[in-house]
């Protein structure tokens, strides 16, 4: 098989040392990350903040939250989502993502659209059943 061109000749590593792959001395270095690897976590942990966005909107409007009070439950489901997954991980955040705040700082807007559909969906449900439920009771009157 033909030589790649630009390649180096004769294979490099003179001065007597032992051939090493890049990848090899970053690990034996520790700095080894695989960048596919981190890029999918970083996926997946925007998929879980949407996720969680979507359970606290869903908890806010159940229970009738409004203003900040709605806020305080994205805030609090979001920060146990992120401790769950913390937990999932066996504590070893670094094996994961770049830098170990990352699981709870990283993402924490993206569910922020989601909690808002969610939270307007489910508190117009529970307010509108509890007025038919009102209206029906004037009407059996």
């Amino acid at each position: 098989m033909p030589s790649k061109p630009g390649g180096k000749p004769g294979g490099g590593g003179g001065g007597g040392e032992p051939k090493r792959g890049r990848l090899e001395q970053k690990d034996e270095d520790g700095e080894f990350l695989n960048i596919m690897a981190l890029q999918h976590n970083a996926r997946a942990l925007a998929h879980a903040r949407v996720f969680s966005g979507v359970m606290a909107g869903c908890v806010a409007g159940l229970l009738r939250c409004e203003g900040l009070a709605g806020l305080f439950v994205f805030v609090f489901v979001t920060l146990a989502h992120s401790a769950m997954i913390f937990v999932k991980m066996s504590f070893q955040v670094q094996r994961h993502f770049p830098k170990p705040h990352d699981i709870f700082v990283s993402s924490f807007a993206g569910g922020i659209m989601s909690f808002i559909l969610f939270w307007t969906l489910s508190f117009d449900v529970v307010q509108s059943s509890e007025d038919l439920e009102l209206a029906a009771a004037g009407a059996a009157r």
